[in-house]
């Protein structure tokens, strides 16, 4: 009986001991393959501002701020049009998700600063300004564990493979566009569109807030709550974790400067 037990632990321990090697080898180093970039928003409004100054685009953003009609610096082609890019250095995507943690609950938070994406802010007429694109490094996703980074990567999403390393958010509607653009106020909108992880595209929808800052700046936040099971995302058998949620919130935070500022 004893040898029984005895062979039963061990077995055991060399599966344990199996699935671990596997979720720290398959994650990989958590390195990008490449730069991430967003593909270009694609509109005739990028023609009208190809390459905006920064004293063109405060003077649109302050008359529209007047409510009056902007005047044209002397000199200088008149730009509706301002074309924003995402900021890494100050944009991040994050998720959060809760489980029971050595029989503890726990919410689990990672969250990456590689992330691209362009704004377009048409001040003459911002009810048909966009949100291009937004791509996100999921390779790059951190939590307060190493160990638990390599799972996301490996089995989870299988970001350490090339194929699943980048997400996507593509809008394709904006609701609550205003009819004017006031310097420093939050605009709530939502924006809902096709968010594609790892081979996998859902429509989902935040609930976000745009403020144009300046002529220079634009910052948007927001969250969306998605569930794993439409991803196809399981979570290994690991016995310190138990009561993953299905519900996983996604939160944006995220600035973008003015191109050719």
């Amino acid at each position: 009986m004893v040898r029984r037990i005895v062979l039963a632990l061990a077995a055991l321990a060399v599966i344990v001991l199996g699935a671990v090697a596997y979720v720290w080898f398959s994650g990989g180093s958590g390195e990008p393959s490449t730069e991430v970039t967003a593909p270009p928003i694609t509109s005739p409004s990028t023609t009208a501002a190809p390459s905006t100054t920064a004293a063109t685009a405060t003077t649109a953003t302050t008359a529209a701020t007047a409510g009056v009609e902007a005047t044209e610096p002397a000199g200088e082609a008149e730009a509706s049009a301002v074309l924003y890019q995402l900021d890494k250095a100050e944009s991040s995507v994050s998720f959060e998700i809760d489980e029971i943690l050595n029989g503890n609950p726990f919410r689990v938070v990672g969250v990456t600063t590689e992330v691209a994406g362009e704004v377009l802010i048409d001040f003459d007429d911002p009810s048909v300004s966009q949100l291009g694109t937004v791509v996100i490094n999921v390779r790059t996703l951190a939590t307060d564990s190493g160990f638990r980074d390599r799972a996301i990567r490996g089995p989870i999403l299988g970001s350490s493979r090339d194929e699943n390393e980048f997400a996507t958010f593509e809008p394709v509607d904006i609701e609550g566009l205003p009819d004017l653009v006031t310097m420093g106020e939050p605009v709530p909108l939502r924006i809902t569109g096709t968010f594609s992880l790892s081979g996998v595209s859902r429509p989902v929808t935040f609930d976000a807030a745009v403020t144009v800052v300046s002529g220079e700046r634009v910052e948007v936040t927001g969250t969306a709550t998605v569930l794993r099971s439409d991803f196809g995302l399981n979570i290994p058998d690991v016995p310190s974790v138990s009561g993953v949620a299905d519900e996983i919130l996604l939160v944006i935070d995220l600035v973008a400067v003015a191109t050719g500022v």
